[in-house]
């Protein structure tokens, strides 16, 4: 069969998630498949391909059937153990990148998860001394592989939120904790988007989407040195009741709200 005769036949998925998986399944770039259509596929890679196929119809997103993920213009390498990179979250790096060039900063990232944030701050920030932690172990094996990938040193550390970096100088914290919570979770769209695939404890948490948060202030609260910024994601529908959150444990911040590439409220910027 050729990449043309199997592009034609594969009717239970968009084409160009066809596309993506068959250039992941005979290793060459999407240009291939339309260079060279009448390129004969091997019966494994046939096999692979179809096998492929049947788990992304019943909605596992194409990003964990292929390990891979562009985020900022870089490729990161992903897994079940960690969420996928998503877009509105650019935009949480373009603001810090404009903000904070060419200066000599000690950033954390909390709860990197990929790495996505931390390491692409790394490569546009490469004065910058880089932090970052997660709870999870396997989600921190991920991240690390990533770090090796795009040959920049971030120091990971497994803990809750700051915990980890308690007695540490920290210039600027970046967030971009879980923050889905039940309602959101039951409902319909949460099964159609593939989220059902990805680690809960990554999407969901209580307290209307905002416990993470309310934990992190609280740390940020207790520390003799605060940060100059705080730099953090979370749902346009949480927008009000953040900036609450927020004057009510660091009332010496002052808060900025940002929109995402949709023109939804998305990022919030708090300074000292």
């Amino acid at each position: 069969m050729t990449i043309k005769q199997i592009l034609i036949n594969t009717k239970n998925i968009s084409p160009l998630d066809a596309e993506i998986i068959l250039s992941f399944v005979i290793e060459k770039p999407k240009e291939f498949l339309y260079t060279y259509p009448e390129y004969k596929l091997a019966i494994r890679q046939i096999k692979k391909f179809k096998n492929l196929v049947i788990r992304r119809s019943k909605g596992e997103p194409v990003a964990y059937l292929t390990n891979h993920k562009e985020f900022y213009g870089l490729d990161f390498y992903v897994n079940k153990n960690v969420l996928i990179p998503r877009p509105e979250t650019e935009t949480l790096i373009e603001e810090i990148i404009k903000n904070e060039k060419n200066k000599k900063l000690i950033i954390t990232d909390i709860g990197t998860g990929s790495g996505c944030i931390a390491i692409t701050l790394a490569k546009f920030l490469p004065k910058a001394k880089i932090y970052a932690t997660d709870i999870c172990k396997k989600a921190l094996g991920a991240a690390s592989k990533n770090a090796k990938i795009h040959n920049v040193k971030i120091n990971f550390i497994q803990g809750n939120l700051l915990e980890p970096l308690k007695n540490k100088k920290i210039d600027i914290v970046v967030a971009n904790l879980p923050y889905g919570w039940k309602e959101w979770k039951n409902t319909s769209s949460t099964e159609t988007s593939g989220l059902k695939f990805e680690p809960q404890k990554a999407l969901f948490t209580k307290e209307g989407g905002l416990f993470l948060y309310l934990q992190l202030f609280s740390q940020l609260a207790k520390r003799k040195q605060k940060p100059k910024s705080i730099y953090g994601e979370f749902d346009p529908r949480q927008k009000k009741d953040l900036q609450k959150i927020i004057k009510k444990y660091l009332p010496e911040y002052k808060v900025k709200i940002k929109k995402d590439l949709a023109g939804r409220d998305r990022i919030f910027i708090a300074n000292i």
